[in-house]
């Protein structure tokens, strides 16, 4: 008895080391926790096999064998129990009939242990064939064949460990675990693909084959690019003035190389025409190329085509009669009056020397404003003339002011900064110009006239007022409100706490 149990146990150890093998560790962990609950590793792993891995159903699967086989010992139990009643408690009958119950057991034993056995020997036959077949495609990979040697060393140790692998019984076809079948399906599908498709990424045409893309542009005809470029380009001022004249330069003096040479380099190209939308496809689709180891485009002679360039020239001047191209004049001219006007800033004119009259103008203003808080009391109020992104320099000026001090106090402190100029432009009956609220959109202008006495708490700018001077449209400088767009009054939301609603501001 002792010698079996050492057998027992020498044959689960190697049985364990196999399954670390061969399965990996995780089916590994799954058998010994079935074999702590008191199964064989054998059974553990057969009823594995045949639940697709899933421990807590191949514990149940055990406990339901376990339950047969104790019926089947209680039933001659039984039997022996009613035999010994018949006959007076006979003392020789009970010791056969337990002797017959033990060799039931036994024999039991020995045929899940051959099934066990069976399962075993079924599930390495498949592994092997499903190996011969990877080995088989791949056309006899290196590591393919190292794979499949040292499978063949695992399962001569395994023969070697247990005398019964060593001639085993014919095996019905077709014995073969859920599991074991749903893997080698897998894998054999993985590896087809893998060497079918050779992992090529898909097309949008495969895998959307009903989305229509349109053409690129450098696909379609010369006129068709020019228009379309032309087009892109024309709310682009300068991109627009430049191009006609480079154009209009060509057509005059096409032999002359200079006027067929454009350097990508200068500071004014990089300006206005490099990252305007449409301008150099424009030059490209009037046949400049780019030179290879200079930054420069350059048009050969042989390719001046004078109908692109009559075409061209066409379609320039008259995107010089578009609202985007007027629209874009206007704010140019007008962030030319900010640039001068920022020259005149207090710190400016200090340096190059203020008039008189424009000292006592400016002190004036600054007369009527409140205090400036101290660091750590109030917030700071932001000024920009023009655009943010025109870097106009000296356009911005800022100060800390109090919730309650008010918009007039802000605009004297800007007639301060940059004189009357600015004040008669905002307030006078022209309102060529109009002071904004940045902080909202969209960005709308401020009746200064209206909300003069009102708080910056009140209006919503304060504690981080970020104010604007901007060209003023047409329904703005006309006092038109109902036509600056649906919702005037409705569009932003009030910011700061105990500010006004728009519809109370507008």
């Amino acid at each position: 008895m002792v010698f079996k149990r050492f057998t027992d146990r020498l044959i689960s150890a190697g049985t364990t080391a196999a399954n670390t093998l061969i399965h990996g560790p995780e089916q590994a962990e799954k058998i010994r926790q079935l074999e702590s609950m008191g199964f064989s590793p054998e059974r553990a792993r057969h009823a594995l096999n045949a639940t697709e891995g899933d421990v807590d159903r191949a514990a149940e699967l055990l406990l339901l064998g376990a339950n047969e086989e104790q019926q089947q010992h209680d039933v001659p139990s039984h039997n022996n129990n009613a035999t010994l009643a018949a006959i007076g408690n006979n003392h020789r009958n009970q010791t056969n009939n337990n002797h017959q119950g033990t060799a039931v057991a036994a024999h039991n034993d020995e045929q899940m242990r051959r099934a066990i056995d069976e399962s075993m020997r079924a599930n390495q036959r498949e592994e092997a064939r499903q190996l011969k077949e990877v080995i088989d495609l791949t056309g006899g990979d290196t590591h393919n064949n190292a794979a499949a040697t040292k499978a063949k060393k695992n399962n001569a140790q395994q023969k070697k460990n247990n005398p019964a692998m060593k001639q085993p019984a014919k095996q019905p076809r077709g014995v073969k675990s859920a599991a074991t079948i749903n893997a080698g399906k897998a894998a054999a599908t993985r590896h087809n693909n893998h060497h079918q498709n050779n992992y090529k990424t898909k097309t949008l045409d495969q895998t959307h084959p009903n989305v229509q893309l349109p053409e690129k542009l450098s696909n379609k005809s010369k006129e068709e690019q020019i228009l379309r470029c032309a087009h892109r380009v024309k709310p682009h001022v300068m991109a627009v003035d430049t191009l006609l004249r480079v154009l209009t330069s060509v057509r005059n003096s096409p032999d002359n190389p200079k006027f067929r040479t454009i350097d990508r380099s200068n500071a004014n190209y990089i300006k206005f025409v490099k990252e305007k939308t449409g301008a150099e496809d424009m030059l490209l689709a009037m046949n400049y190329r780019r030179v290879d180891g200079k930054d420069e485009l350059r048009l050969e002679r042989h390719l001046v085509d004078e109908a692109l360039l009559y075409l061209g020239i066409s379609a320039l001047e008259q995107m010089r009669t578009s609202d985007e191209y007027m629209e874009g004049k206007r704010l140019r001219a007008f962030h030319a009056e900010m640039r001068r006007v920022a020259k005149q800033n207090g710190s400016e004119m200090q340096q190059n020397g203020m008039t008189e009259a424009e000292t006592l103008i400016r002190l004036e203003f600054l007369s009527k404003c409140p205090k400036e808080p101290p660091e750590g009391r109030g917030a700071w109020m932001n000024v920009y003339l023009g655009d943010e992104s025109e870097n106009i320099e000296g356009s911005r000026v800022k100060r800390r002011f109090d919730g309650d001090d008010t918009l007039e106090d802000v605009l004297n402190w800007l007639g301060g900064c940059y004189g009357n100029e600015v004040l008669d432009k905002i307030r006078g009956t022209s309102r060529e110009w109009c002071l904004c609220d940045l902080n909202r959109y969209p960005i709308l202008p401020l009746d200064v006239e209206k909300h003069g006495k009102k708080t910056l708490q009140y209006l919503g700018l304060f504690p981080s007022g970020k104010f604007g001077v901007r060209l003023s449209d047409d329904a703005w400088r006309d006092r038109k409100e109902s036509d600056l767009g649906e919702g005037f009054g409705i569009h932003g939301s009030a910011r700061g706490l105990g500010a006004a609603s728009r519809s109370m501001l507008h």
